[in-house]
């Protein structure tokens, strides 16, 4: 796409913020909203093909549907002169793949908090709308600068949603990114769910916590081979970074299970291990299908019809703290919150909800 755009309504164009196979993304003042913006616009050479203008609709109407703190959201899509383009909330920031060449690696307790977020996130997302994201990484994660961590760019997710719905045939290329695509994906054989996005997330925060890929050095077909093949293991994350605590890394391993019904079973289940790491609880050694880390100790394969622990309950509400990424600030301690149900008389958790909240965070002589 030009530099240079023909003006589009009601908006005042900045600059460019990045760009992709299928779409650009601007910087914008709003005029109506009298505020700041961005602006997807699909590609000139896709606007003629219906399916990808649906496609382009339908990521807008998720991002509209799913109102929470942590993923950025649409505000509304329009037409304009053949340009199909939607606004959508401005993250005043940078993604994590920006700042980790910044900093080469992320500490452990920034890793947990960026964990704990994107996993309320996508619990929400999956819960209430059955949303899979499909494309985790490092660039779709991103800190502003009041220290919320937010997942941008669903460009993926629906693609799936349409499959489902039999509005598209399954197509004949891979969706995903290489590096961090989990193996169902690759194979294209099952329909994805929560559990793809979270071997992604893993992966995303094995690079983040060592400054390492899981699969460095390889092609993109190799790469996607890799996530799939049972003897490909990654590195103990400690061999890069000693400092890592066992907790995290089991937490890693037990992410990044191959077969997905081996793997941990849901965003709960995530949020529910980055605490009991937080409050140094020790976890068995995990017995079960190859992980695509490879580690002298395993955790245990959650059930997932199975009652979760209460010595491990609570779902953090989001935004209930500061986010301290790149500080060295102390964390303070959560205790685990439970409630009675008043029908059954058993201890259950108590259910997160979106908190619109902003905190103000110092931020960092590099920042």
């Amino acid at each position: 796409m030009n530099e240079t755009l023909p003006p589009l309504p009601n908006l005042e164009i900045i600059g460019k913020l990045g760009e992709g196979g299928m779409s650009t993304v601007w910087k914008a003042n709003d005029l109506l909203r009298g505020t700041t913006v961005a602006v997807k616009i699909l590609n000139r050479d896709l606007t003629a093909s219906d399916e990808d203008i649906a496609l382009f609709k339908a990521e807008a109407k998720t991002m509209n549907e799913i109102n929470h703190v942590g993923i950025v959201r649409c505000y509304d899509i329009n037409c304009h002169e053949g340009i199909w383009y939607y606004t959508m909330e401005y993250v005043d920031g940078y993604n994590f793949n920006a700042l980790l060449s910044r900093k080469q690696h992320l500490g452990e307790a920034d890793c947990l908090l960026i964990c704990e977020s994107i996993a309320v996130a996508l619990d929400y997302a999956w819960n209430n709308f059955g949303v899979v994201h499909c494309d985790i990484k490092p660039d779709n994660i991103m800190i502003n600068t009041d220290g919320i961590i937010k997942l941008t760019d669903l460009g993926l997710c629906h693609t799936f949603q349409y499959l489902k719905d039999g509005m598209q045939e399954i197509p004949d290329h891979v969706m995903g990114t290489p590096a961090y695509i989990s193996p169902e994906q690759v194979y294209g054989d099952v329909e994805p769910d929560c559990r793809a996005d979270i071997y992604s997330l893993a992966a995303s925060l094995y690079h983040l916590s060592t400054g390492r890929m899981l699969f460095p050095g390889l092609g993109n077909e190799d790469m996607m081979k890799a996530h799939c093949d049972e003897s490909s293991q990654a590195k103990d994350p400690r061999v890069y970074r000693p400092d890592l605590s066992e907790g995290f890394c089991q937490l890693l391993e037990a992410m990044l299970v191959k077969n997905r019904e081996y793997r941990i079973p849901s965003w709960r289940n995530v949020c529910e291990m980055c605490l009991a790491i937080e409050q140094g609880v020790s976890f068995k050694p995990r017995k079960g299908p190859p992980s695509s880390l490879a580690l002298p100790l395993s955790v245990p394969m959650p059930d997932a019809e199975s009652e979760v622990p209460m010595t491990l309950a609570h779902v953090p509400e989001p935004k209930r703290r500061v986010t301290h990424i790149f500080l060295s600030s102390r964390r303070r301690k959560r205790e685990p919150q439970i409630q009675i149900d008043p029908k059954s008389g058993k201890k259950i958790l108590r259910k997160s909800k979106p908190v619109n909240a902003k905190f103000k965070v110092n931020k960092p002589v590099d920042w």
